[in-house]
């Protein structure tokens, strides 16, 4: 009796080991609606289970989710807020998480620098503004750029972050205008001073409180702004001099080589959600705002005029990989790449900054339910 007892027990301990041994995916996002991807799958879960037979199953609101496959728990998905610009992939080289979603010119940079990690699915395109104050007279590009010549002292312009995309795109399009800019306060001699506001969340109260003239960001920030009536969108980035920017990448999902080696079926089963939330984001906007709104907690007037400003896409189509060149090619100019990157072709970008065979796995295995749209 003590022997049969023994051994029962013996088996629930076992058995209870085994269930605390289910891997953890830990993943970083950024938290604006360029990733509602994210929000969506975490929200839509009745839709993905049925379309995909993968979902993510609610234990922690915004932090805490067991990724399913039918019944089965495949792993603890853990998530964390991760600052904007270079703070995602600096994260997650240290360890933070595996799978980031950030900007591509951030994850390139730090795959340049040698950190561990790739582009695993495209996200995001476009959705980056700049915004002046409501009063100023300025309309769009060409008088934004006839008011700066004129104007005897710099003007302060605003961005989040040193590799952030929309800092790139508009200092790239000052080089083509002609037009000066440094971020040294220093330098009173040039046509835009560039003020690193340290994070999306200051742009507009530096708008209200004069710190400076304007900004360039992505959405919502920009929305946001108007919004409150602290500014208004004079011009879309993505049509920004040279003309090499229109349908600009601007967000992907990054991982780690090493989630990528050691939990390839949990990262495949992700990656299905996230192409059937970017499905589920092109089919129904509403439903896109919807989402949005209650994770960032933007009102849905926000939203509604932000995300229409985006393009979401998990393909790696050859157009998509002719707008990263550009982006390769548009920071070695500028000194960002030094190193496995530099002066690269896309052949050795290929292979050095992308990873997609279990992104392609994974939206082969959703034809075959069925799924035929992705984008």
């Amino acid at each position: 009796m003590r022997k049969s007892v023994f051994i029962l027990l013996a088996l629930l301990v076992l058995s209870g080991c085994a269930q605390r041994e289910v891997p953890v995916l830990k993943v970083g996002f950024v938290g604006h609606d360029h990733q509602s991807a994210l929000y969506v799958a975490a929200l839509e879960t009745e839709k993905t289970k049925a379309d995909g037979g993968v979902y993510l199953k609610e234990v922690t609101y915004k932090k805490h989710y067991a990724l399913m496959r039918g019944r089965n728990k495949l792993a603890d998905v853990e998530l964390f807020v991760a600052g904007g610009g270079s703070k995602m992939p600096t994260m997650m080289s240290q360890g933070h998480f595996e799978i980031g979603f950030g900007g591509v010119a951030a994850v390139a940079y730090f795959t340049d620098k040698g950190s561990p990690m790739k582009i695993i699915s495209p996200l995001h395109n476009k959705g980056d503004m700049l915004v002046v104050k409501p009063d100023n007279p300025v309309s769009d590009w060409d008088t934004f750029v006839a008011w700066v010549k004129k104007e005897r002292k710099p003007v302060r312009i605003g961005f989040k972050n040193p590799v952030a995309v929309a800092k790139i795109i508009f200092e790239t399009a000052l080089d083509e205008m002609g037009l000066s800019h440094t971020s040294d306060p220093s330098n009173r001699n040039v046509d835009i001073l560039m003020v690193h506001m340290k994070g999306e969340k200051n742009l507009v109260p530096g708008l209200l409180n004069n710190l400076v003239d304007g900004y360039v960001s992505n959405n919502p920030w920009c929305a946001i702004a108007e919004e409150k009536g602290a500014g208004k969108i004079i011009a879309d980035l993505d049509m920004m001099p040279p003309g090499i920017w229109k349908d600009h990448p601007c967000c992907c999902v990054a991982g780690t080589d090493e989630v990528m080696q050691e939990k390839p079926e949990i990262v495949r089963e992700f990656l299905k959600l996230v192409i059937l939330a970017t499905n589920y984001i092109n089919e129904d906007m509403d439903l896109a705002v919807r989402d949005a709104s209650k994770w960032i907690g933007t009102s849905e007037a926000v939203e509604a005029a932000s995300l229409p400003t985006s393009g979401f896409s998990t393909v790696p189509s050859a157009y998509w990989k002719e707008k990263m060149m550009v982006w390769v090619g548009e920071m070695n100019k500028a000194g960002k790449l030094k190193d496995r990157l530099k002066d690269q072709d896309a052949s050795s970008i290929d292979t050095l900054l992308y990873d997609f065979v279990l992104l392609e796995e994974a939206a082969a295995e959703l034809d075959k339910n069925g799924i035929e749209k992705r984008y």
